[in-house]
């Protein structure tokens, strides 16, 4: 997709762009479901971060497991011996007996097989980030809406203990008044040069149904299976795989929503490759008494200057809550 609005139309009418075919469903009827019943699962990816999930609601029926790396697929498979296995994730979706689907692929696949499950009745748990651009994330939440589908996005960190005993800290007052935030991580994707070999696609990878909704493009390792994220193309590099997981923090202990303004500092931009680091400063308005806030997200080596002048120990990453009271 070339422009937001092609990429926005391709979305709201669930047309895989890149082998001409439909992905409207007509939506499946809901199983009649007692609280003791057992949840049918469909995994759309199965390996990596994908396994993880998937091992965390193995305790329900995985009836159909879905990758485009057969290796993957069959690993997969021999510990769920009973589920149906697929490469096309259209065809596990239309099947008549799922209620809900995990979808963990790369960035760029997440909305497409998220608005199509949404549309074809089933529920949906969705890895972070929700999807690729800010107009994906737009239509995911609103055929969420209207689709009256139970959804939740993976952001396995917002359970731990760490995280709900700092927002308790931070809203019982604990710092005072919080005006300014820094989160920073030192990881770094990105700065690379689009490759130029073309190697043949190995055989165990079904290269187009990875590509998805991405114009087409010659295979290449530098992309399948895992350094996608360094690509405007597949995904939004350390930002968006990171910045989820830790500006999620401050923005649930100060009760953050949409920032005003952001403004990022970094190297040139890049037409094929995300920025190795960036410093980003978003401002936030006033929410009732509470102050506006100052968050800046720095990664790739970058950090706050308090540990230059020597005002911190030497974290690894992390979040910085300044108060009026310390």
């Amino acid at each position: 997709m070339t422009t937001s609005q092609t990429r926005r139309r391709f979305l709201q009418t669930s047309v895989l762009a890149s082998a001409g075919l439909c992905l409207t469903r007509g939506q499946a009827a809901p199983r009649k479901l007692s609280p003791n019943d057992k949840l049918n699962i469909g995994m759309i990816g199965v390996a990596n971060q994908a396994n993880y999930d998937l091992n965390n609601v193995a305790s329900q029926n995985i009836v159909a497991l879905c990758d485009i790396d057969d290796n993957y697929l069959a690993a997969a498979a021999k510990n769920f011996p009973a589920a149906k296995t697929y490469n096309d994730f259209r065809q596990l979706l239309d099947r008549n007996d799922l209620d809900a689907v995990v979808v963990a692929t790369p960035d760029h696949t997440h909305a497409v097989a998220t608005v199509a499950a949404l549309r074809s009745g089933r529920h949906v748990y969705c890895e972070k980030p929700l999807a690729r651009t800010i107009s994906e994330v737009r239509i995911v939440a609103e055929t969420a809406h209207k689709e009256k589908r139970v959804t939740q996005m993976g952001t396995q960190i917002h359970a731990g203990s760490n995280y709900r005993r700092v927002v308790e800290l931070v809203q019982s007052g604990a710092i005072g008044a919080v005006r300014e935030v820094h989160v920073w991580v030192g990881g770094s994707f990105g700065n690379k040069k689009r490759p130029t070999e073309k190697p043949p696609v190995p055989a165990h990878i079904h290269y187009d149904l990875w590509l998805g909704p991405v114009e087409p493009q010659p295979y290449s390792p530098a992309y399948v299976p895992f350094y996608w994220r360094e690509w405007w193309a597949f995904g939004g590099g350390t930002l968006a795989d990171l910045g989820c997981h830790h500006m999620d923090l401050p923005h649930w202990a100060l009760d953050l929503r949409h920032p005003l303004t952001a403004e990022a500092e970094g190297p040139p931009v890049d037409a094929d490759s995300t920025p190795h680091w960036l410093i980003v400063h978003y401002e936030y308005p006033a929410r009732g008494e509470k102050p506006p806030v100052k968050l800046t997200w720095y990664h790739g080596g970058k950090r706050p200057p308090h540990f230059a002048q020597g005002k911190l120990p030497q974290w690894g990453d992390g979040n910085l809550f300044i108060g009026d009271k310390g």
